[in-house]
């Protein structure tokens, strides 16, 4: 391979993508999604978390819980009574004006220090504070009676949650974790769409013949069209799930399903390009390919475990985009696990080689008349 022309290719190829107003659309279209995404994400998470707190030693502990949500504000009382009364006895309320409530007896951390084992009540509503936050906070405040205080003596955690969560809680808690994953899939369509819109120019153009009579060969003009849409699917893929902050879970295994995703998306604009001949053709397979790229976000993740299990949960498995969507949003989640990942990897990777094998070997036919002729 000639890596000189390969670049002179790529380099013509990835300035026409720029100037070409169609191609540009289709390359700002995923910033346009992110933006309008974080502008929902903004709005929807534009709450205060009401805490009542009873700490009349001022121990530290109170800081884990106003530090558990963004625009917390701090209702402090003169007894715990106030704030028992306020979530109801043993959570029977209902309807608490609050989110999160905290008894903290007094001479709490003088009682740590002295070897003793004081009761901190937690109170958390279940309408605002998924399970999933209140594991994390649960574990802060023993995070904090055993190593801040005194690691041999952890204090009691008495913790009460009224409105238990329920899947649809928990789905809004997730929603910027959703957005990054629909950025994500949503991207996927310039690798498949900027692929086989490169090559059928030159087909339109009848200039295919051309750059076959060039220094470059076949496959420098082929991996010439794989680098520059490999090169534009990575960049506005990264870019769309930074904007939407999505870079906070399992960073390394999104980083390898954003490159899947990638190699995947223009695995199958290679393949489109090599069947088709108008970019007519071209747009309304970019247009079958956006349905299938979004539709597995439906199915994992968060939306998994609202819908439940499903017939047309396993039906949708056959899509090889689910397995991508899969591991990107366990990967953002922070969920994966290890068996799972490996599937949806391989798969993936299995998908991607045999795409690959049939555009090569379309196209190299295609060629070969083209030199008959």
């Amino acid at each position: 391979m000639n890596m000189r022309s390969i670049f002179a290719i790529a380099r013509k190829d990835a300035l026409d993508a720029v100037s070409n107003k169609a191609t540009l659309v289709m390359l700002l279209t995923p910033f346009l999604l992110a933006l309008i995404f974080l502008l929902i994400d903004v709005l929807l998470s534009n709450h205060t978390t009401g805490v009542l707190v009873y700490n009349p030693g001022k121990s530290g502990i109170e800081q884990i819980v106003d530090h558990a949500s963004s625009g917390i504000k701090v209702t402090y009382v003169n007894s715990p009574d106030q704030v028992t009364a306020a979530f109801g006895p043993n959570g029977s309320k209902k309807d608490s004006p609050y989110e999160l409530g905290l008894i903290v007896p007094p001479n709490f951390d003088a009682d740590l220090r002295a070897g003793q084992h004081p009761q901190v009540t937690i109170y958390i509503n279940g309408k605002v504070i998924s399970n999933e936050q209140g594991q994390l906070l649960l574990n802060a405040l023993n995070n904090y009676t055993r190593g801040a205080v005194n690691p041999q003596s952890p204090a009691t955690i008495a913790q009460t949650t009224i409105n238990p969560p329920s899947p649809a809680t928990n789905l809004f808690q997730y929603v910027g974790q959703i957005y990054a994953v629909a950025v994500l899939l949503g991207s996927l369509v310039i690798g498949s769409g900027l692929v086989p819109h490169l090559l059928v120019e030159e087909k339109e153009k009848k200039t295919l013949r051309m750059l076959m009579a060039s220094p470059a060969s076949f496959a420098d003009v082929i991996a010439a069209k794989v680098l520059v849409g490999l090169f534009y699917q990575l960049l506005i893929a990264l870019i769309g799930i930074a904007i939407m902050g999505g870079f906070g879970g399992q960073i390394p295994l999104l980083l390898l399903f954003i490159l899947l995703g990638s190699l995947f998306s223009v695995s199958t604009g290679l393949l489109i390009g090599s069947l088709v001949n108008t970019t007519g053709a071209v747009q309304a397979f970019c247009g079958v390919m956006s349905f299938l790229y979004i539709l597995p976000l439906f199915f994992v993740g968060p939306f998994a475990q609202l819908l439940g299990s499903s017939a047309f949960n396993q039906i949708i498995k056959i899509l090889p985009t689910y397995y991508i969507a899969d591991g990107a949003a366990n990967a953002i989640t922070g969920t994966s696990a290890l068996s799972a990942t490996m599937v949806d990897a391989s798969i993936t990777v299995g998908f991607i080689l045999a795409l690959a094998l049939l555009s090569l070997y379309e196209l190299r036919r295609q060629v070969e008349l083209v030199s008959a002729l």
